[in-house]
Order: C-alpha cells, then sequence, then structure tokens
C-alpha cells in the first residue's frame, strides 16, 4: 500500500497540495491527509473516480 497520495505534489491543475508555497494549514493538510489517510480527502476520490486508476502523465512541480 502505499503510504503518500499518488497526487501529491504532482501538478497544481490536479491538486495543488505540495506544491508551491506551503502554508500552515497546507503543513497540516499534508500530515493528516497526504501522508496516511489520502483516500479520505476528497480531492483524491475526485481525481481517482476520473482517471480510474490509470494516473495521467503529470509534471512535478
Amino acid at each position: 500500500m502505499e503510504s503518500i497520495c499518488p497526487f501529491y505534489g504532482k501538478n497544481e491543475d490536479y491538486c495543488d497540495v505540495g506544491c508551491g508555497y506551503i502554508s500552515t494549514y497546507d503543513v497540516n493538510q499534508i500530515a493528516r491527509y497526504c501522508s496516511r489517510c489520502y483516500k479520505q480527502c476528497l480531492k483524491y476520490q475526485e481525481l481517482a473516480d476520473r482517471f480510474l486508476g490509470k494516473m495521467p502523465d503529470l509534471i512535478k512541480c
């Protein structure tokens, strides 16, 4: 099982958490969702549904 969200820090057009400036709020989100509970994240669920297990070619931030 992957321990970090597969969309973390990949592309601001998909999920901007981990891209650019990281605010205090983002640090909290990263610690809470991106690193261990990302399947509960609404953004992850939206992206996972859209790509149906097929990751697009994402450019890292």
